[in-house]
């Protein structure tokens, strides 16, 4: 059975591994890579880097298809955070990950054929975050559907 833990490694290997093909940031971006994405809940204050992406599962809607399955529907925050630069600079980074990202997962919507569908529903972005203008941030909400299987006991 593909399990929650599954799908969400499996976007992170994703993003990990092909985001940088769809970067079109002139001057240098901070790399994501493996290291620089975690699942978890976003901390500004344990920030090891200076771009990192926080994948954190919100709740998962499911519904009944047959006696063996259900459709599975994951809730998906995805956190975008940059620091260390003038605030124009942050700007530009935040939306040039996210609009990497955005081709990404449109391109991908099953996650290399693992999911059936992903969906990106809502974007918004902060210009600063826990008060601090050094430290810009974009919310992701993703949907993940798959089919969820399992056996009878």
């Amino acid at each position: 059975m593909k399990t929650e833990l599954d799908v969400l490694d499996q976007l992170k290997r994703i993003i990990a591994e092909k985001l940088g093909s769809y970067l079109e940031e002139e001057g240098n971006l901070p790399s994501i890579d493996e290291h620089t994405i975690l699942i978890d809940f976003p901390d500004v204050d344990s920030m090891r880097r200076q771009s990192m992406i926080y994948i954190q599962p919100d709740y998962e809607s499911l519904e009944p298809i047959s006696v063996l399955s259900d459709l599975a529907t994951m809730h998906i925050t995805l956190f975008i955070l940059c620091k260390g630069a003038a605030s124009e600079k942050l700007i530009r980074r935040v939306f040039s990950y996210y609009t990497g990202l955005y081709c990404l997962l449109r391109s991908n919507q099953s996650l290399d054929g693992f999911v059936d569908f992903l969906s990106i529903t809502d974007m918004d972005y902060y210009p600063s975050v826990t008060a601090s203008s050094s430290v810009s941030a974009i919310e992701v909400k993703i949907n993940i559907q798959w089919t969820k299987d399992f056996e009878k006991n």
